[in-house]
């Protein structure tokens, strides 16, 4: 597996609820928490799988064709005659866990206190000769179970216990963008301990480790305002009692991003509803404590019009061009107190962004009136709300950074980027005054980015091998984090160093090491989907083998479909595919995904 595409921002679901989903007590009064030592753990806990035959059919992750292509691989020549395979003496494999002296033989049913995790042939279970040769029909000098693999039992660890990962996830700021901590895992911050998935998680700016916001699994608003009061699910508007979803997929009020007020007294939300949902309630709202008004406390702030016929457009008075936009970003001003919040929209007749300054205001009308936009392509405030550095395309499409007032009026240009034949876009101002940007030679969207200096100097290496999806800079803006082809990089300022933190940031419970390695499973983890020994056979055209349980982990082989493999070791969850340790039939030894595009690759 390579070092490429999931998109961002949300990996599959693999365990919707059984039943819809109820709304919770919102806001029910309890003892503010205290520790402000910075950490996130995670201890997931690992369930029992069904055996493959009694899988339903898996969800499909999105992932881009590059990715599936090459996780795919290509197949490499095979010889033209089909191997010779020496028949090996039927083998009964070796006790696992701590039990009785004699292992039962392989018919005997499996009893509670046998001390076995598994039994080789439990009655009415799939026998390995057929899960490993359906197409090698018995035959009456055939040995019952005759494996394609010569295994080496010395490779044969026993089976572990789920693994329990505690203290992984240490950072010293909470601007990490996204996450993928499913259901069944556990989510720590300072002492913040949270259930039900996490995809987005803000806390507070002014009291962290007491209040916060955050999406679940399903993209729903969950929220800790200041005061001690628990954390509770949205149940205001565009939410309601009882608004429940199955999955992330079905939710119309799917929420994309959050931001926080300066004060951390208010907060907004990005709505960007799945395809094929009500898009009525597209775009931005806010949410603040106030409750004395009938309209209170919830109210769009933008709606979003990128095409005719969605809903939200016809509630905008369109009255001037541009006729056509789709909210890409939100950036409430730094300034105390403010309810100033920058616009970043994508003009989809002109394909172009542009900026807007819009009010978080406690009026239902507000956001009936359509934005005034300026066609500038990236802006982001300076430290006080006073101005805002602009980048990208102005409004007579000359490339520049430049500085203008809060009203977005009163351009200064600091860098004319046309002149320099260099595309620039997020330039930010450091504290030192410092103004950098991601950029490149050429046009915009013609490759990868680096960073650039407010003098047209490169500063780092080129991010990833194609153009930023998504942009996100830290507050203090010494590192911005880079999303590109589904992997997140982490750009530092000082020393222009760029780290793949695609592990670190999307699966944050796999941070550890490089790979995690204290994470890795030694053996099959009990009550998994296969067990120890198990022969399978490659089900899909070609499928590579990797060191470690990565996608950017070195690659050491290749199977072609019909190929056999012994399990030694899993299953893994990494970059969003459970890895296995395998042994092949030429003792190549190493790692392979069990699942690709939401197909098992094996079987």
């Amino acid at each position: 597996l390579p070092t490429t595409a999931r998109p961002s921002p949300t990996p599959s679901e693999t365990q919707p609820p059984s039943a819809p989903r109820t709304a919770e007590p919102v806001l029910p009064q309890a003892t503010a928490q205290s520790d402000l030592t910075i950490q996130r753990e995670f201890e997931p806990t690992l369930t029992a799988l069904p055996r493959t035959d009694d899988l339903p059919p898996p969800p499909r992750p999105t992932a881009n064709q590059t990715e599936v292509a090459e996780l795919l691989a290509t197949p490499r020549p095979r010889p033209t005659q089909p191997a010779t395979w020496t028949p090996a003496p039927t083998v009964v494999l070796p006790e696992i866990l701590t039990g009785p002296a004699t292992a039962p033989a392989a018919t005997d049913a499996p009893t509670a206190d046998s001390g076995f995790v598994f039994n080789p042939t439990q009655p009415g279970a799939t026998q390995p000769a057929e899960v490993g040769v359906r197409d090698l029909p018995p035959s009456a000098t055939s040995p019952p179970f005759q494996p394609t693999v010569d295994l080496r039992f010395d490779l044969l660890p026993p089976t572990v216990a789920p693994i329990s990962l505690a203290s992984t996830f240490s950072i010293n700021s909470a601007a990490v963008y996204q996450y993928s901590v499913g259901l069944g895992q556990t989510f720590t911050f300072q002492n913040i301990r949270l259930g039900n998935g996490v995809r987005l998680f803000v806390p507070n700016p002014t009291d962290p480790s007491n209040s916060w916001i955050r999406t679940d699994h399903y993209g729903l608003l969950r929220y800790k305002p200041l005061g001690g009061a628990q954390e509770g699910v949205m149940s205001f508007s565009p939410f309601f009692e009882g608004f429940g979803v199955n999955s992330i997929e079905q939710n119309k009020n799917r929420i994309v991003e959050l931001d926080w007020s300066a004060d951390g007294k208010q907060f907004s939300f990005r709505i960007d509803p799945p395809p094929g949902t009500d898009t009525s309630n597209a775009g931005v709202w806010f949410w603040q404590p106030g409750q004395d008004l009938p309209t209170d406390p919830t109210y769009p702030i933008i709606r979003d019009c990128p095409a005719d016929g969605y809903q939200s457009c016809q509630v905008v008075q369109r009255t001037r061009d541009p006729w056509r936009w789709q909210t890409r970003s939100v950036e409430w001003s730094p300034a105390a107190g403010s309810n100033d919040v920058l616009i970043t929209a994508r003009l989809t007749d002109e394909s172009r962004n542009a900026l807007a300054i819009a009010q978080a205001a406690r009026n239902p009308d507000y956001a009936r009136q359509q934005p005034n936009f300026v066609r500038y392509d990236y802006g982001h405030w300076n430290r006080g709300g006073r101005s805002i550095v602009v980048s990208g395309r102005r409004p007579d499409g000359l490339v520049i950074i430049g500085e203008v007032n809060n009203d977005l009026s009163g351009e200064r240009v600091i860098l004319d980027g046309s002149a320099l034949g260099l595309w620039l876009q997020n330039a930010v101002k450091r504290p030192s005054g410092q103004i950098v940007a991601l950029g490149r030679p050429g046009a915009p969207d013609s490759g990868p980015v680096a960073l650039y200096d407010q003098t047209g100097r490169q500063i780092s290496g080129f991010i990833g091998n194609a153009p930023p999806e998504d942009v996100h800079w830290y507050p203090n803006r010494s590192l911005v984090a880079v999303t590109v082809q589904g992997r997140q990089y982490t750009v530092q300022v000082e020393g222009g160093s760029v780290v793949d933190a695609t592990e670190r940031l999307r699966d944050p419970q796999f941070s550890a090491g490089e790979f995690g390695s204290s994470t890795i499973p030694a053996g099959v983890v009990q009550g998994s989907q296969y067990y120890p020994g198990q022969q399978l056979r490659t089900r899909i055209p070609a499928l590579n083998i990797r060191q470690q349980p990565s996608a950017s982990a070195a690659r050491i082989g290749q199977l072609v479909e019909g190929d056999y493999v012994a399990i030694l070791a899993g299953p893994h969850q990494s970059g969003g595919y459970p890895w296995w340790r395998v042994q092949t039939a030429d003792y190549t030894v190493g790692w392979i995904a069990g699942v690709i595009n939401g197909l098992p690759t094996i079987g």
